[in-house]
């Protein structure tokens, strides 16, 4: 048996980039670094690169690596919700050797499960809402006299359309932004993409237009906690029984647990504090080989015993723009060039962790929509990786003044976060579009200030929105503001902006940073 996957998922590849563009331009907050379109569009890249020109033996085979590829190019939330749809549709068709209608509904309904169980606090009104709809729109097609599946696959696109334009009215942000859900257009777009991949029939426009984030390898994966109880491995042979049954009692059982079938044989992995108890359970599904158990409690131990150090830390921190670069790499950082409008995937995280050669290694995404990533890169790595969640270069640069490459890990990562949870961070940028945030109306143009996300000032100039973000931290009582200065601020604009802010308070400590990053001219972090 061959089977290809390159053609459905460059249907849907191409469906998406045509309309990234246009997803991008979909943010609550009209900043120029919209890029929910370019990072699910990436991991479906990522996907298609995988299996571009390939063939392979099974579905089960083919399906596994597709789930793969999508997670290792998984960028941003919005990619990494999109990498666990494509998951848990690979998971349901994996156990399947056909693709009809009712494989498809069912691989909806597997999509959706894997994006809500993902979340740990699902957000109604989302592309999570979206899949949902569209996955209920494809099982009702199904009752239909003669449901094919290009007539479920077009069912569903358009409840998913219809669900993106009803998005504003379960969240207010979106309403009050005047935007439908970003991510949620990207998934009817991609359910578009199949729809014309199995009909040959081009999807109108307006369709498309509101109205106006396989088994992973086991070898690669350590849990990213204390060392805890026994690493058990071991094999099922003959396996007989549910597989999800199994690992629904390892989850009950231990820690960091892995369950990966494979026909009759299943492997398995746990940390678990009574693996004795884990390998009696695990026989009555069939026989056993391939056991081992290590006490990782015991490992640590002897380690602390040696005369060289018991674990070396290593920081990977993604940045953009010189100066920013420069300021890292002194500070001994690893960096991934990667940040606001180009947020660097999985895999490129995931190479720099290992090239860092550390047992422990504190990442530093410095961008809200890169946390999600890292916290994947996470769950993939060999090392211990403490994902410290920065949303902005200067909050990174600020939390490496706790790092200490020779101190004990666990101190300077205890150390790190707390500088962290004491800082406060703003962004100045230019607003591309007209639009309405949190009651303020802001013209297209206008320079905008977040302060730790929120909208607190909008000015004609980066100074006049600046002055407002550092009057409001002096007033709730600031006494270091640090400002990393960026592309398009002036040498005579910064410097009325520092006279200016050190009229706020004659005892405040301003400092000064030239970063170089793109799109924010101005970054401020305030302790």
């Amino acid at each position: 048996m061959t089977v290809r996957l390159a053609f459905i998922v460059a249907a849907a590849h191409a469906a998406l980039k045509a309309q990234a563009a246009r997803i991008n331009e979909l943010n609550v907050y009209p900043v120029p670094d919209g890029d929910t379109g370019t990072n699910m569009l990436l991991t479906l890249e990522s996907v298609l690169k995988e299996t571009s020109g390939r063939s392979y033996d099974s579905v089960e085979a083919a399906v596994k690596a597709g789930a793969r590829a999508a997670l290792m190019g998984a960028r941003g939330n919005s990619g990494v919700i999109l990498s666990q749809m494509i998951r848990g549709a690979c998971e349901v068709l994996a156990r399947r050797t056909t693709f009809t209608a009712e494989d498809f509904a069912a691989a909806l309904e597997g999509a959706e499960r894997r994006a809500y169980a993902s979340i740990r606090q699902p957000v109604e009104g989302t592309m999570l809402t979206v899949i949902r709809d569209a996955a209920r729109a494809a099982r009702e097609a199904l009752k239909e006299k003669g449901a094919d599946l290009p007539t479920v696959i077009r069912a569903a696109a358009r409840e998913a359309h219809a669900s993106v334009r009803r998005t504003p009215q379960l969240l207010g942000v979106l309403r009050e932004a005047g935007v439908v859900d970003a991510g949620g257009l990207g998934v009817a777009v991609i359910l578009d993409g199949l729809y014309a991949c199995v009909s040959g029939k081009r999807v109108e426009e307006e369709e498309s237009a509101p109205e106006e984030g396989g088994a992973p390898d086991l070898e690669a994966i350590h849990a990213a906690e204390e060392a805890w109880g026994y690493c058990t491995e071991f094999f099922v042979n003959g396996f007989s029984g549910d597989p999800r049954e199994l690992e629904e009692w390892m989850h009950g059982a231990g820690k960091s647990v892995l369950v990966v079938a494979d026909e009759d044989l299943v492997k398995v992995h746990l940390h678990t504090q009574d693996p004795g108890r884990a390998l009696s359970y695990a026989s009555g599904y069939g026989r056993l080989s391939g056991v081992k158990v290590e006490d990782m409690e015991a490992q640590v131990r002897s380690r602390s015993e040696e005369e060289v150090p018991a674990r070396e830390l290593a920081v990977v921190a993604a940045s953009r723009g010189e100066g920013n670069r420069g300021m890292f790499e002194a500070m001994g950082v690893l960096v991934v060039e990667g940040g606001q409008g180009a947020n660097p995937s999985a895999a490129d995280l995931l190479r720099a962790v290992e090239r860092s050669g550390a047992r422990e290694v504190v990442l530093l995404p410095n961008n809200k929509n890169i946390v999600p990533t890292a916290e994947q890169v996470a769950e993939m790595s060999e090392a211990r990786v403490h994902v410290l969640p920065t949303t902005s270069i200067a909050a990174g640069l600020a939390t490496m003044v706790g790092y200490d490459p020779e101190g004990e890990p666990e101190e300077v990562v205890g150390e790190m976060r707390e500088i962290l949870q004491g800082l406060r961070c703003a962004e100045i940028t230019r607003a591309v579009r007209s639009a309405r945030v949190e009651g303020r109306k802001v013209p297209e143009g206008a320079f905008i200030g977040l302060l730790d996300g929120a909208l607190v000032a909008v000015g004609e100039s980066v100074e006049e929105a600046a002055v407002q973000v550092c009057r409001t931290l002096v007033e709730d009582g600031a006494e270091i503001v640090t400002l990393l200065c960026g592309e398009g601020l002036e040498e005579e604009e910064l410097g009325r902006l520092l006279e200016r802010v050190r009229g706020l308070d004659e005892e405040l400590e301003v400092e000064v940073k030239r970063g170089g990053q793109p799109l924010y001219p101005l970054q401020v972090v305030a302790e």
